[in-house]
């Protein structure tokens, strides 16, 4: 943590500086010099892991309580009137609000950034092809399917695929509750484009509920070869 305050104290100094030059300045110029500050510190200190934005937010109360006690002190010893000391105060919150605003903006976009990031590690993950022998593999599914993950699994089963130079692979679905027209269609697309590969595509785990869904909605996986089991489905290509 000490690292961590060390790092912080020039930004802290500056800002302190910077909220004294904007007393001076007219409202365009403060807007415009508080967002490329805001822009600037807000995306380098969101890239520190021990940074949070909760943690500069508690701040401000100090710079306000702090800096406005200045404001006062200075005001008696200019003898300002009521109106210009709050002429003077209201830039200042003026100034802090902004500040607050310019600095968020960048950590708000850092966080959905990583939130991206970590999400399409999820999926890509949750479609690993496993490699059985040297001329079949297997793609578990777990969970459920949607437009984003059906994506990935299209991208990465034909690249696993090529790369392995496999001859079968299962598709199994022991881990998938339900399964619905748009995931049948994603499945049957793939299998479609596994074949151009010259990969024979079985689907595996086909559960008695995932069965009944399949004829409920006039599906049919008879043409592509379907088994209950991994097991079965394993057991046939190696004899076949």
């Amino acid at each position: 943590m000490q690292r961590v305050e060390q790092d912080l104290f020039p930004l802290r100094i500056e800002l302190v500086e910077l909220y004294g030059a904007c007393l001076g300045m007219s409202e365009d110029q403060r807007v415009l010099v508080l967002k490329e500050w805001g822009e600037k510190a807000g995306s380098s200190t969101a890239k520190m892991q021990q940074i949070t934005i909760d943690m500069m937010l508690r701040e401000v109360p100090h710079y306000r309580n702090t800096i406005g006690s200045l404001i006062k002190y200075e005001a008696q010893k200019l003898e300002l009137t009521a109106n210009e000391l709050y002429d003077v105060i209201d830039v200042l919150d003026r100034s802090i609000n902004d500040v607050v605003y310019f600095f968020s903006v960048p950590f708000v976009r850092h966080d959905k950034e990583q939130l991206a990031f970590s999400q399409q590690m999820v999926v890509e993950l949750s479609v690993p092809v496993v490699s059985i022998t040297d001329d079949i593999a297997v793609l578990p599914l777990i969970g459920t399917m949607n437009e984003e993950r059906s994506r990935v699994l299209h991208e990465r089963a034909l690249s696993d695929a090529s790369r392995l130079q496999i001859k079968h692979l299962i598709i199994d679905l022991s881990g998938v509750q339900t399964i619905d027209t748009f995931v049948a269609q994603q499945l049957f697309n793939l299998l479609d484009s596994l074949a151009l590969l010259g990969v024979k595509g079985t689907v595996s785990g086909i559960s008695p509920i995932i069965a009944q869904t399949l004829v409920h909605l006039g599906l049919d996986f008879g043409r592509i070869g379907s088994y209950a089991s991994l097991k079965r489905a394993l057991a046939v290509i190696q004899t076949s």
